[in-house]
């Protein structure tokens, strides 16, 4: 099975790559997102020998990109995906199947036919629930644990493509957004590679995804309100999921409304009739079911 590889320069497509290369699979080339189609080349390294290249300095950090380098992958910027020259480009590559890890573009109908056995997506959710572009952020502020993700069939629609493959992700409590990236990315990455696998035996599953489900779009400052119905635990994961998206978590209670920067710490209890207790920038907030510890936002 010879396989294109679509992403970006994130960790979500490096990760899903990584897996997919140390199972063996066969990357044909690597489509990362860009504006003009054309090749993406490492730059030699100063050196006497001028056949001893260094391709990834040791301040650079590895991705996906470094990753195809290093395996003797081709690696083009994708330019717009409507365009005749990628059409082209990706025939001449043959892959039997292409696969997408984090892309930001709509890939049109007549480029996913090209591959034979069209495209396969990794999304860091359980299909049909929480389709959109960022999934984790809305898994964690609607508390679901553990998260899921789905290997689909790509078609015309975002996110709705039959499903191959999916499993679940347990998230330990005050993990980052990034830490619970990197677990779904290892388990996609994972879960993509046995769906190739089957694909090559013939024994690939497809069925449609269950009606209903739900779509959200990239998150809005408001989207990041507390509410004081939540559990403690739930909001302390929402504000230590999302803390990398730099964004002021408000709350109300009664008549006074805070904003807060950090979650610290959860701890559960009785908290009927209580107030806030501040103590300088620190704020202990009481939820539904147990005490917030967190910092104020000034």
């Amino acid at each position: 099975m010879r396989v294109l590889f679509l992403g970006m320069g994130g960790q979500f497509t490096r990760i899903v790559l990584e897996r997919l290369l140390a199972t063996g699979v066969d990357v044909c080339g690597l489509l990362l997102s860009g504006p003009e189609l054309r090749p993406l080349l490492p730059e030699p390294s100063p050196s006497a020998d001028p056949f001893n290249l260094s391709l990834i300095d040791s301040f650079v950090e590895a991705n996906a990109l470094h990753l195809a380098w290093e395996a003797g992958i081709p690696v083009h910027a994708s330019g717009p995906l409507a365009a005749p020259e990628l059409s082209a480009h990706i025939r001449q590559l043959a892959p039997d199947v292409a696969c997408v890890a984090c892309f930001d573009r709509i890939i049109p109908a007549r480029v996913l036919a090209l591959p034979g056995h069209g495209f396969l997506n990794v999304h860091p959710s359980r299909l049909p629930d929480f389709r959109g572009p960022e999934p984790l952020f809305w898994q964690f502020r609607a508390g679901v644990n553990p998260v899921g993700v789905t290997v689909h069939w790509m078609d015309a629609g975002l996110d709705t493509g039959d499903i191959a493959a999916q499993t679940a992700v347990s998230l330990p409590d005050g993990i980052s957004g990034g830490g619970a990236d990197g677990l779904c990315a290892a388990a996609g990455g994972d879960l993509l590679a046995a769906v190739l696998a089957q694909l090559a035996e013939g024994s690939a599953e497809r069925r449609a995804q269950p009606t209903g489900g739900s779509y959200q779009p990239s998150p809005g400052a408001g989207d990041f309100a507390l509410d004081t119905g939540w559990g403690a635990r739930r909001a302390f994961n929402f504000m230590r999921g999302t803390g990398e998206w730099g964004m002021a978590y408000s709350i109300k209670v009664g008549d006074q409304e805070w904003r807060l920067s950090t979650a610290l710490s959860w701890e559960p209890g009785v908290t009927d009739g209580r107030r806030p207790e501040i103590s300088g920038d620190l704020l202990r907030l009481p939820l539904a079911d147990g005490w917030l510890a967190a910092v104020l936002d000034r």
